[in-house]
């Protein structure tokens, strides 16, 4: 079931590889869905708060940008 974010939700993510940018990770949603988080660098197999920035549609269905909470 493909849940709908908006720009500013609060997020729980439990971040699964590095991102491609510096201080990036990349987690998954319930529902599959892609996060990218800025400031979650390093935190491989943590849970990590973030807030949704912005929503990126590609051929494999929306991602999330977000910035993790402090």
């Amino acid at each position: 079931m493909m849940m709908f974010y908006s720009r500013g939700d609060e997020i729980e993510v439990v971040i699964d590889r590095e991102g491609l940018g510096v201080d990036e990770g990349v987690g998954h949603l319930a529902d599959e869905t892609m996060v990218v988080i800025v400031g979650a660098g390093g935190r491989i197999g943590q849970a990590v708060q973030a807030t949704v920035m912005a929503i990126q549609k590609t051929r494999l269905g929306p991602s999330l940008i977000a910035n993790a909470r402090l």
